[in-house]
């Protein structure tokens, strides 16, 4: 748990890059929507807030088809020539750039924490190689010790 958690606030700036992206994407969408359908749809589009949560609910899939664009085309068949983008890059595009931010904090988590778990390993191996280094050093001083005593008799 402890790791999810640094994972997710690790890519808190990679998610304010991708809101800021999202919040200019949605901007110039609202301002073009506002533009091509703002007179005919003033509900929808009739200001740049309307068109960006018209855009939002777009965004979702939230009863975009019948809701919203279908009406639309039917006053201006080529709309779909803006919806259809709008939806590409938003829903998908943008929203895999988050899981993708997410995944990869993730991963650079689970890395630092296998580095960390490798140095422990080596620090303990290093650790019980002294222990044994010493140890053996202490045996042959004893045996030179045996062996100068049986020498002498």
């Amino acid at each position: 748990m402890r790791s999810v958690v640094t994972a997710l606030v690790s890519a808190l700036p990679g998610m304010g890059s991708i809101a800021a992206v999202m919040s200019l994407i949605f901007y110039v969408g609202s301002v073009l929507a506002t533009k091509l359908f703002g007179t005919t749809f003033p509900d929808w589009f009739g200001s740049i807030g309307a068109s960006a949560y018209s855009l939002f609910q777009i965004m979702t899939l939230e009863s975009w088809s019948m809701g919203i664009v279908r009406p639309v085309m039917e006053v201006y068949p080529w709309a779909w020539v803006f919806f259809v983008p709008s939806i590409l890059v938003t829903s998908f595009a943008v929203l895999n750039l988050v899981v993708a931010v997410i995944v990869n904090s993730m991963q650079l988590v689970h890395e630092a924490e296998q580095k960390e778990e490798r140095e422990a390993e080596r620090q303990i191996v290093h650790e019980e190689t002294s222990a044994l280094t010493s140890e053996i050093q202490a045996m042959r001083r004893e045996l030179a010790e045996v062996k100068s005593l049986l020498t002498e008799r």
